[in-house]
């Protein structure tokens, strides 16, 4: 039974976009059959993160009735499968969002998963994306505005009868000032899967097009997205969180 899953954060900067990239690629590697399709009509980056930016064919094309879903779906070296969002001003032109939900239908049935990155913001691209997907994985930075947003992305997902996986807290930089992790969840009334700490490996990863899976297998954060992953497919997997210790990124450094 494949589960389309929204990944989704009620604002920009959350990192939604690492979070959809990384789970896609830990999926993938837990030997799941999975898609990633970049909703993101107006800014879409997807392709960006898994080094696929540029193909003939992408989801603007299906959306407008030019292509099926299967011409607009390339298999990155991992076997993750990418359907990505045309990047041209051009491309914007007779896209219809409304048409998702009929897109999504039709990868219904061989994939396991369909990770969908939904716009950032709550305009009609992601309240689309929202709607069509059976299940949404929220995005969130440790902060009141993020959290705020974060809220209204939970309200409307309930609304539409889509289900909430829980939460994602990205980007956490152990700063006093940010919310911690009961307190968020006492806001969104959803458990944390995980919380993922700001680190420039992730940078780095996103500079070389890859996966922070991929780039670093064995760090900590990599082990952080390949918990939210486990969790997502109800798989028995530990992650090692433990961090680098001094003489480990001295090495590390001089490697």
């Amino acid at each position: 039974m494949t589960r389309l899953v929204c990944v989704s954060s009620g604002k920009g900067g959350t990192g939604k976009t690492t979070v959809t990239s990384n789970l896609g690629a830990a999926l993938t590697q837990f030997g799941t059959d999975t898609i990633v399709l970049d909703a993101n009509l107006t800014n879409p980056n997807l392709g960006f993160h898994l080094g696929i930016p540029l193909y003939p064919n992408t989801l603007h094309d299906v959306l407008k009735g030019n292509a099926h879903i299967t011409e607009a779906m390339y298999i990155h070296n991992s076997g993750l499968r990418v359907v990505p969002a045309g990047l041209s001003i051009e491309d914007l032109v007779d896209t219809s969002p409304e048409n998702l939900s009929d897109v999504l239908l039709d990868t219904v049935g061989e994939p396991d998963f369909v990770l969908v990155d939904s716009a950032a913001g709550l305009g009609s691209e992601s309240i689309n994306a929202i709607e069509a997907s059976d299940e949404v994985l929220v995005v969130t930075n440790p902060n009141l505005p993020a959290v705020t947003d974060a809220l209204k992305t939970v309200n409307i997902a309930e609304e539409a009868g889509t289900d909430v996986l829980g939460i994602v807290v990205n980007r956490k930089t152990g700063h006093e000032s940010e919310l911690d992790e009961d307190e968020i969840e006492s806001m969104l009334g959803h458990e944390v899967i995980m919380e993922v700490p700001e680190h420039e490996k992730v940078q780095e990863a996103l500079a070389v097009k890859k996966p922070m899976v991929h780039h670093d297998p064995n760090h900590h954060v990599s082990e952080r997205f390949k918990g939210v992953a486990a969790e997502v497919a109800g798989l028995d997997y530990e992650p090692d969180l433990r961090e680098e210790g001094f003489f480990t990124k001295i090495v590390n450094k001089l490697r």
